[in-house]
């Protein structure tokens, strides 16, 4: 079960890498049923993007070592749905999204509740308890100094 979770991590990581770069690169025609943006939109979604390209590398880095990132993999995981909740104001203000950003919607919402479950089984280890480590300052004993004159 871990391997299938680090690997889903890499490959989530890589996914959000390939989108914000596309973005980024090509600019808002990637969005799917989209108008042409005005430069201020255009310049919005390539300033996000880069946001989401460092999510992704934040996803590889930690894929390195579940047990050690788990902190760091549940709070990527409470961004990525926070998104999908954001999303929902979409349609409370505007109304429904093309159908592939519906389905985005429930992406974003289920994957983070199933991985963390699934790492909190795997690490044996809250989801409460990795947030609270994340967060701790590493502990530094004093180092002798050398009284040299």
């Amino acid at each position: 079960m871990k391997a299938v979770l680090r690997w889903y991590l890499i490959i989530f990581g890589i996914a959000d890498i390939l989108i914000a770069l596309a973005h980024i690169l090509i600019g808002p025609s990637t969005i799917i049923g989209a108008n042409t943006p005005n430069a201020t939109l255009d310049g919005d979604v390539r300033f996000s993007m880069v946001l989401f390209l460092a999510y992704g590398i934040a996803c590889l880095w930690a894929a390195r070592d579940l047990d050690r990132h788990a902190g760091l993999i549940h709070l990527l995981m409470l961004i990525f749905f926070l998104g999908g909740v954001v999303r929902l104001l979409t349609v409370a203000y505007v109304g429904w999204p093309h159908w592939f950003y519906i389905a985005m919607i429930a992406v974003e919402l289920a994957t983070p509740l199933i991985y963390s479950a699934l790492l909190q089984k795997v690490t044996g280890r809250s989801i409460r308890a990795d947030l609270t480590e994340l967060t701790r300052q590493p502990t530094h004993s004093p180092t002798p100094t050398s009284a040299t004159h």
